[in-house]
């Protein structure tokens, strides 16, 4: 899966807060190589990162995901420590209001069956295509689904 248009806000934050990638990885926590990764758009963060990144720089997750040009949050965190608990949960609550069975909603969005399931199980954390792919299936923000708002 192509990594989204993540990468040039990731950057154009990065450089704004006067950081190296080394730097930003140290104080979030996350790793240098993947860091870079994001930034050349070889592969997308987990919804966890783009968690702790948007706590980090202080925007919202849509903001960072290149699904709203907002980025002013309408929460405030400091806090790195990120519970999945949340997305489990809006992701069932979402596909069950909708009247669908995880593999209706897999077909749908071209996702595996499997995923939906490790994920609102929370045995797996999704990537950053797939959260904004199933925010905009739902119709929903990714700051709701990934539970930084109500």
């Amino acid at each position: 899966m192509k990594a989204i248009k993540f990468t040039s806000n990731i950057k154009l934050l990065r450089n704004d807060f006067h950081l190296s990638q080394l730097q930003l990885a140290i104080e979030t926590g996350l790793g240098k190589s993947a860091v870079s990764y994001w930034e050349l758009g070889v592969e997308a963060p987990n919804a966890k990162a783009v968690i702790i990144l948007s706590r980090y720089f202080q925007v919202t997750t849509d903001y960072l995901l290149k699904e709203s040009d907002n980025s002013t949050p309408v929460y405030r965190a400091d806090d790195f420590n990120v519970d999945m608990f949340l997305f489990n949960k809006r992701l069932k609550e979402l596909r069950i209001e909708h009247n669908l069975s995880q593999d209706k909603l897999a077909t749908e969005v071209k996702l595996s069956q499997s995923a939906i399931n490790n994920w609102e199980l929370g045995n797996r954390t999704p990537n950053a295509n797939a959260v904004v792919t199933l925010a905009r299936y739902f119709g929903v923000t990714t700051d709701y689904l990934l539970g930084e708002i109500d």
